[in-house]
């Protein structure tokens, strides 16, 4: 019997990596997509390279052509210590890395500054360059984590876990007209959807250990955490990624959750729909004793 190929076009992505000068990013690409040893030594990028890694299609069938996701993982070229990239970086960008290091909260801080216009902001940056009509994931990278004692309270000088939380949920709950709710705009009262739209994937990496944790939005947690975020210390309406140990990992996870997203674009970015993302599902609550009818 003739096995008839399926026209399924050849999927390639290209993802930026982006953040202050000094946080890692080359080293991240070096040991998450080269597959290499970290360098303490590395020099400082002098042109706009990338690196490329290839990712099994989840839905791929047998006899089906085009069976691998192509992503080619740029990194900067020495300009981001002005966050002088040209435009043409971000140009046909389907998604991106932003990359602060933990032990220096200014990195942390010009990748946003808050809802001022002024200063720097790698967000920014990216919300204005980027095409949302195709920019379908965006992952939030705290590097050099291995620097960090999980047992004891963060130096002060370093970031400190409440500005992240504050980061991730103003990008999510912010109306998009007064913050930085960005990767769609659609609007706050479509609750569940718009929030996943535009959630960060956040990580905790260390590219000299290539050690790795990784967060998303649960679906049941955006519907109903409390509004008042910015007065909460965890990482409300995220919960860790089961089978992401290393930077490769998230970085895979990255591109499937741009693949997933993509498929959902074909009416046009700007309008969210459904479950935009392959979310995580949350375990069933067991009932207390206070909700079981006596």
């Amino acid at each position: 019997m003739e096995v008839v190929l399926d026209d399924v076009k050849e999927t390639v992505y290209k993802i930026i990596m982006i953040g202050s000068a000094g946080v890692g990013k080359t080293n991240l690409i070096g040991v998450g997509a080269r597959g290499l040893s970290y360098n303490d030594k590395s020099a400082a990028t002098l042109n706009p390279e990338f690196a490329t890694v290839k990712i099994q299609r989840p839905d791929w069938k047998v006899g089906e052509s085009h069976q691998y996701i192509t992503a080619h993982i740029w990194d900067t070229a020495g300009q981001e210590r002005y966050q002088a990239i040209s435009t043409s970086h971000y140009r046909r960008v389907h998604g991106a890395i932003l990359v602060y290091d933990v032990t220096s909260k200014n990195s942390f801080k010009e990748i946003y500054p808050g809802l001022s216009s002024g200063g720097l902001s790698w967000l920014r940056a990216l919300k204005q360059n980027a095409d949302p009509d195709i920019l379908g994931g965006v992952m939030l990278v705290e590097n050099k984590i291995d620097k960090v004692d999980k047992d004891q309270p963060r130096p002060p000088a370093y970031v400190q876990e409440n500005e992240v939380t504050k980061l991730l949920m103003d990008v999510v709950y912010r109306d998009p007209v007064e913050g930085v709710g960005w990767l769609h705009n659609g609007k706050p009262d479509k609750v569940t959807p718009y929030r996943l739209a535009n959630s960060m994937m956040f990580a905790r990496a260390s590219a000299l250990t290539n050690e790795c944790e990784l967060f998303e939005m649960n679906e049941r947690k955006a519907a109903t955490v409390n509004e008042m975020f910015h007065k909460q210390s965890d990482l409300l309406g995220y919960e860790k990624t089961d089978g992401v140990s290393s930077v490769s990992k998230a970085i895979e996870a990255l591109v499937l959750r741009i693949y997933e997203r993509s498929k959902d674009m074909h009416a046009g970015g700007t309008k969210v729909k459904g479950k935009p993302f392959k979310l995580i599902k949350a375990s069933p609550v067991a009932p207390t004793s206070a909700d079981q009818c006596c």
